[in-house]
């Protein structure tokens, strides 16, 4: 009586092919889209991360586009037809009748590529904990296409250097500038981009440049977690003494306002750094 050995093939090695960021991408980048998918891109250096974060960019540059693109169009339809501010009607009725249904199957297919964003976003996290970096279903390639042909001039200092000009700019606007009419949602919309695209944007910067200024041979050692966490103790500070000591009805927009002048001062001090490194 021989005995046949059976040899029973490995699973695979999930550990060893995969990473918690490129599982978690997905997730995170639901509700916080462009931002926090390109984030993880820029920082991500596991290849099996940057994959993921690569696929769930490309979906969400396509929803943002599309998003663009919808509500671009309904506040054109609108002015045109005299819904909007200028009350002005310039668009025939049989012109705006096809206009209307246009913007309306347009308005419906957002609906439905936004709603599918959560569909998608949970299907290509189970695909990525079993080691498989899922494209998103009808996305152009954009992140590959082009992300050769827009790197920025002179480097990551560029972005610090642009939230150095900006930020003043917009709470100048905020708490200077007027209530009312185009200047006032301009600056609303200043505001919106200034914390949740800016001011993460200039976080990574300073992280990846710190992260490259270590690595070569020079004096200057920049510590990313002093020029972001100092912001960061200053705001919480700032919410617990507005809470305590004020009658605000808001310690939290106080707290945020707090810290995007504090991390504005932080960027300052990291660009003269910087600076002063060079010479």
């Amino acid at each position: 009586m021989t005995s046949a050995s059976t040899s029973i093939a490995p699973g695979p090695e999930l550990l060893n092919e995969r990473s918690i960021g490129g599982i978690l991408v997905h997730l995170l980048s639901i509700p916080t889209g462009v931002v926090g998918a390109g984030i993880v891109y820029l920082v991500a250096t596991n290849e099996f991360t940057k994959r993921n974060a690569r696929n769930a960019l490309d979906w969400h540059l396509a929803v943002l586009a599309l998003t663009v693109l919808t509500f671009s169009s309904v506040f054109t339809f609108a002015e045109l037809t005299g819904q909007g501010i200028t009350n002005g009607i310039t668009l025939s009725e049989p012109i705006a009748a096809g206009g209307s249904f246009v913007i309306s199957a347009l308005f419906l297919v957002w609906m439905i590529i936004t709603t599918c964003t959560f569909l998608v976003g949970f299907i290509a996290t189970g695909k990525a904990i079993f080691g498989d970096a899922w494209r998103y279903p009808l996305t152009p390639a954009l992140v590959e296409r082009f992300s050769s042909q827009v790197e920025l001039p002179g480097g990551w200092p560029i972005v610090i250097v642009g939230y150095v000009v900006f930020a003043p700019l917009v709470i100048g606007g905020v708490f200077l500038g007027p209530h009312e009419g185009a200047a006032f949602f301009a600056t609303v919309f200043g505001l919106f981009g200034l914390i949740l695209v800016l001011t993460p944007l200039t976080g990574v910067a300073m992280y990846l440049h710190a992260k490259r200024a270590s690595q070569t041979d020079t004096a200057w050692e920049p510590h990313t977690a002093a020029y972001i966490g100092a912001p960061v103790l200053v705001a919480v500070l700032a919410y617990a003494l507005s809470g305590a000591f004020t009658d605000s009805i808001n310690p939290g927009g106080d707290a945020m306002y707090v810290f995007l002048a504090a991390f504005w001062v932080t960027s300052i001090a990291y660009v003269v750094r910087w600076r002063t490194a060079l010479s």
